[in-house]
This record gives structure tokens, sequence and C-alpha cells, in this order.
């Protein structure tokens, strides 16, 4: 077996697995791929061997090998010196989204309420500090772009994001909180109040409206929300007819998400 790097036996040392006592069960390598994987996105849809190696601070002959291996694999496609995602990919996504729940079970609701409201609504879950749509319907008036599922923003300062952050356990809040540089101020009332109203924060002249989606044993696994322009539903509306009728959805899926 091949000596590991210097800085990789000093991280490994560091590091802390969740499930497992031995650092040493750790593989860097296979980090190494899913880090090239994630480096696509929508502003990099296109990057070559020197792009990776800069954006992750990794070596060229390591990100050659990593890139190499996702080809082989399928998951990269060669386009010249540059590499892109291929459909492949989808078999990862896929594979989260048909064994999931709490997708399978939002998707018509997303349909049901994007219907009656006209706008568009979406389910989300936390990961680290982005909340992450799994759930999505728009109506047939907009075209969606890069905000179907998949689309990450930021926890701090979406409804969907801060109703998640809200109601997370305190140590786990603190952690999460910490980690994205936000203060629990921010938070303050959403629990009590059950549900969040953003105005202007995500994007100048919207707003949404988010509540929490239990679990049959009470525990938050997602959140709800509808987003729009104020000039197309005003506050007072969101606030009177739209939370009701996400309210009303988020007591119907209590004993149905596990």
């Amino acid at each position: 077996m091949g000596r590991l790097a210097d800085k990789d036996s000093a991280v490994r040392k560091q590091r802390k697995l969740a499930n497992a006592p031995n650092a040493a069960d750790f593989s860097e390598a296979l980090a190494r791929g899913m880090a090239v994987l994630s480096a696509f996105d929508g502003e990099n849809r296109r990057l070559t061997q020197a792009d990776l190696a800069r954006k992750l601070d990794l070596s060229r002959a390591t990100v050659r090998r990593a890139v190499l291996t996702l080809e082989h694999l399928g998951y990269l496609v060669a386009d010249g010196h540059a590499y892109e995602l291929s459909p492949q990919i989808l078999r990862l996504a896929a594979g989260y989204l048909t064994s999931n729940v709490t997708g399978s079970v939002m998707q018509p609701v997303c349909d049901r309420i994007c219907a009656q409201v006209q706008e568009a609504c979406s389910v989300a879950v936390l990961d680290g500090a982005d909340a992450v749509v799994i759930a999505r319907a728009v109506p047939n008036r907009l075209i969606q772009v890069g905000s179907g599922i998949g689309y990450r923003t930021p926890a701090a300062i979406s409804s969907l994001g801060k109703v998640l952050l809200a109601h997370l356990p305190p140590q786990e809040q603190a952690s999460a909180l910490g980690a994205i540089g936000a203060g629990a101020a921010s938070l303050d009332g959403i629990e009590r109040d059950g549900f969040c109203y953003v105005a202007n924060d995500v994007e100048p002249g919207a707003h949404s409206i988010a509540v929490p989606l239990r679990r049959w044993d009470g525990r938050v696994v997602a959140a709800l929300h509808v987003g729009c322009s104020i000039e197309r539903i005003s506050p007072e509306a969101m606030h009177d007819q739209v939370l009701t009728l996400l309210r009303e959805a988020a007591g119907e899926l209590h004993n149905q998400l596990i």
C-alpha cells in the first residue's frame, strides 16, 4: 500500500468520523473524487484539470487521477481540454430522490399548492449551510432556470433555511449557525410562531413564507414554502391565505413522513 502524503496523513489524524472510531477508515481518494464532482455548478459547467487543481487546492497529478477515473466511470465527459458532468451523474441524485419519502410524498403537495396560488412552491432539506430543494412546482407562466430540484440557497437568509435552522436541536443549531457566521437572533420567534416570512433578503422585490414539515415523531425533516414577487401576492395575503394552505398541507403530511 502506498504511503500517505504528509498533508493527507496530518488531515487523517485530525479527522473524526461519525460512525467509525478509526480515522484510517476515511478514504482520501474517494473524498477527492466527490470534491471534483461538487466543483461543477451553474457557474462552472466546464472545467479543465488546471481549473480543478486551483479550485480544490490539489496537485495536478491528484486531479488527473480523479478526473480520468470519473471519466472512465461515466460521470465526466471530455470536451477538448475541459470536462463536464455527464447525465450519468443523475443516477446519484435519482437514488436519493426515489428512496427519500419526503421528496416523493411532497411533490404532489407542491403541485397542488402551486395550482392553488399560481406561484412556485418548494420543499427543501438542510445540508450544511444550505437549504436544498428536493421537490418543486412552478406555474406554467414561469420558466424555471437554475432553481429546480437540487437548487441550493443559503440557509441563513431564506425562509426555507431559517425554518430548518430554527428547529434544530440546540447543539446542532449552535454548530450550524457558527459554521455560517449567523447569530441565533436571526431565528427569533420562528419556532414559536411555526413559520418564517422573508422579504427582499434573497432577491429585491420578492418574498416567501415557509413552514416546518414534521415527521410522525415531531422531528422537523423538511420545510415547505411559497415564494413570489411582492406585486403578485401581498404580504397580508401571504400571512392570511398562503400560510393557511401551507399549514394545512403540513398537518396532512405529519403521519406520512418518516
